[in-house]
């Protein structure tokens, strides 16, 4: 048996309870979080949370969505920062030091196995493109050491706040709205046992689907949740025109981009019946795909390709080709430019060849099918289909 946990003084106890509680009023002023599964979080005992990553503030959207007090993992390359120091110590942060995995793992390790609620960002960085990143390995060693239950948690909402890489930016923005709405949904924990990257991100797309189901409760159509999806990700930007060919009759068929993202997001459709140098990007399907293949623009364009054939490269400067998926109707992957990496960062990828771009988030795979709340019952992979560790959906054949 371990031996009990030394209790922290009493101003230190004193001030994380104040902190929190004032944290938590100003979160819920700023955000309307709301919650399902906290069922699932143990009521005593530790468990390691392991959450999507997409904002600098999403500690306190978990701290905010959480029955319990939580503890983070955090880089101490922050501490330099006086504020970052005392927040650390206050809410007795497990501070992992760069080049010491092994240290951080035993540390993190100790923390749940003691007892505590630990956050655990398994994607190991923020995610610039709205979509989960790869899960780095590290998970699968803190959880093959556990006795604890590991609890995944998916924040639907936090994309587009000042706090996310939403306008290619941390920060140096204006809010779109305020207040802003977050939906977390906690998962059915996961037995440390066996657990890998593969069930943990299977967890977490599960959960991501349950945090759209919680936005939606009050109803709405495939339409409009389908096209909240499409906006969170670092695709079509947010209040902006997009172009497409009046001959390509997208309108119908994907109207939860051209009617559900657009209302939503306040994304203007602009049809045209010929390739004009455009203010924003391109949505197309098999009439400018042709155009394209025949006759290439002549000036920059994004082409968001929803054609038969859009795994397959268009190589035709100066276009740069986004290769997406629909399935009868649906909108269930989106590539997207890579996004800037910063200084300390490591590079993610917005597209990737073969693939038909990232998952959007509220999807999940199960068997040959899609599923989530904008279609429930499931829409049939393309033959060969299927997610890969990064995210992409890997073109097997012709959708």
């Amino acid at each position: 048996m371990s031996e009990p946990k030394a209790k922290p003084p009493l101003h230190i106890r004193v001030q994380r309870v104040v902190l929190r509680a004032v944290g938590l009023i100003i979160v819920r002023l700023v955000y309307r979080v709301r919650v399902v599964g906290a069922e699932n979080v143990p009521a005593e005992g530790g468990a390691l949370l392991l959450p999507n990553h997409v904002t600098f503030a999403d500690a306190f959207f978990i701290s905010a969505s959480c029955p319990r007090p939580v503890r983070f993992v955090m880089d101490d390359a922050v501490l330099k920062y006086a504020p970052v120091r005392w927040f650390c110590s206050v809410f007795n942060t497990v501070n992992i030091r760069r080049g010491q995995s092994r240290e951080a793992l035993r540390m993190t390790v100790e923390a749940v196995n003691g007892g505590d609620i630990v956050c655990y960002f398994a994607e190991g960085q923020l995610s610039r493109t709205g979509a989960l990143n790869e899960l780095k390995r590290g998970v699968e060693l803190i959880a093959g050491k556990l006795d604890a239950p590991l609890v995944p948690l998916w924040v639907d909402g936090a994309w587009g706040s000042v706090f996310s890489f939403e306008r290619n930016v941390f920060f140096r923005k204006k809010p779109n709205r305020l207040p802003h709405d977050a939906y977390s949904a906690f998962g059915p924990p996961l037995a440390p046992a066996g657990a890998n990257t593969g069930t943990i991100r299977d967890a977490l797309l599960r959960a991501s689907a349950a945090a759209l189901r919680l936005r939606f409760a009050d109803g709405a159509t495939p339409v409009e949740i389908n096209g909240h999806q499409i906006g969170q990700v670092n695709a079509l930007p947010w209040r902006k025109p997009f172009m497409a060919l009046r001959s390509d009759s997208l309108a119908e068929s994907l109207p939860a981009l051209f009617d559900g993202f657009s209302q939503e997001f306040g994304a203007r459709a602009d049809f045209e019946d010929t390739i004009v140098d455009s203010h924003g990007p391109w949505v197309g399907g098999e009439a400018l795909r042709r155009r394209l293949e025949i006759a290439p623009a002549g000036h920059e364009m994004d082409f968001y390709d929803f054609s038969s054939r859009a795994s397959v490269p268009l190589e035709k400067d100066p276009v740069r080709h986004f290769p997406c998926l629909a399935i009868a109707g649906r909108v269930i992957s989106m590539s997207m430019p890579d996004p800037a990496t910063p200084r300390t960062g490591t590079a993610q990828a917005g597209s990737k060849p073969g693939t038909w771009g990232r998952l959007l988030p509220g999807w999940f795979i199960e068997g040959r099918m899609v599923k989530g709340p904008a279609a429930p019952e499931g829409l049939p992979l393309p033959e060969g289909a299927h997610v890969d560790e990064e995210g992409f959906v890997v073109a097997g054949g012709s959708p």
